[in-house]
């Protein structure tokens, strides 16, 4: 198993990055947190009945909903411009991985943000980029086999897929770090009261203390765990979560003052993206954000235990299938 490290594209993909925020920013989030501990299962099992369109669970019908779109946001735990691999493996691990499930039929975008250190089956691939076996790792390492680019980005999908019990993803919309200093200085800093402890990682952000901030602390917040606070993931996430939020509201700010903000924002961070979106799937992305209410942030938490190495965190397949099922299908009336 691979360790655990501490860490010119298409101008609709990062556009979609930044309506999708802003949206946020506009609507607001529930958050919407479930207690729960991972256990490995089979995906949810489609009856061949009624042209195999319907699930059988908890004694109950389901029919899979129409009109549902999911795109999977990856955020990587790498600096630099996105470039290829010079093999068929890579080093940059997927350090943020959150579901937009949008939903035409009642107008609604509901979010999956999961646990980086999941334990689930990632595909191995092979120096043509095929799939040569599976291996059971952390969700952040499906990143780590192909070339770094669109590659990586569909084993990540394929691994997020199988973890949600194939549903279909749709698309995908990837960045690295480097977007996040560009993005939160082009806001004018974002405030925070400071979650954890950072000790000697970070001298500026005092637990307790409310900053701004700016730059590589805005980037150290976001990112660090290695010798912050508990060094959980969790943790982490209670920040990334926190400075969204705040990121948000000043995101909101720009965009009022500011009619070219959307522009400059893609130029802070073409080079650090990549994506499967066409034009089309932006103007449909768009339009369906613009008018759609942002829902829920579900969040399935679960129990981070320290395996032979490393991490690993485990969640309920009870849980999560009941959030699939509210997410996909609609019960059938018996």
């Amino acid at each position: 198993m691979k360790s655990i490290k501490g860490q010119t594209l298409k101008l609709v993909a990062a556009l979609f990055v930044v309506i999708a925020v802003i949206l946020v920013a506009f609507f607001g989030v529930k958050i919407f947190e479930n207690s729960v501990i991972r256990k490995q299962d089979d995906a949810l099992a489609i009856s061949e009945e009624n042209d195999g369109n319907y699930i059988v669970y908890n004694g109950k019908k389901y029919a899979k909903k129409e009109g549902i779109t999911t795109i999977l946001l990856i955020g990587l735990d790498e600096n630099g411009e996105m470039k290829e691999s010079e093999s068929y493996n890579n080093s940059s691990q997927s350090d943020f991985l959150t579901l937009l499930v949008i939903d035409d039929t009642i107008r609604k975008c509901n979010i999956i943000q999961l646990n980086r250190d999941t334990m689930t089956d990632i595909s191995v691939l092979g120096v043509a980029g095929q799939k040569i076996g599976k291996t059971k790792a952390q969700l952040a390492l499906a990143h780590t086999y192909g070339n770094g680019l669109h590659d990586s980005c569909r084993n990540t999908v394929s691994a997020v897929k199988n973890l949600i019990f194939d549903m279909e993803i749709d698309h995908y919309i990837c960045v690295n770090m480097d977007a996040v200093e560009a993005l939160n200085d082009l806001v004018g800093g974002v405030p925070v009261e400071v979650l954890d402890d950072f000790g000697s990682t970070d001298s500026t952000l005092i637990k307790g203390q409310t900053v701004t901030l700016k730059g590589e602390h805005a980037l150290n917040y976001v990112r660090g765990r290695i010798n912050v606070g508990n060094q959980t993931n969790i943790s982490r996430m209670a920040r990334q979560k926190q400075y969204m939020a705040s990121f948000a509201s000043r995101l909101k700010e720009a965009y009022k003052k500011d009619g070219n903000f959307v522009l400059r924002m893609y130029n802070a961070i073409v080079k650090y993206m990549v994506s499967d979106c066409s034009v089309n799937d932006f103007s449909s992305a768009s339009k369906q954000l613009s008018e759609y209410i942002i829902g829920d942030i579900i969040i399935p938490e679960g129990e981070s235990v320290k395996g032979e190495e490393f991490m690993e965190f485990y969640v309920d397949d009870d849980a999560l299938k009941s959030t699939i099922i509210s997410l996909y299908f609609n019960e059938i009336e018996q």
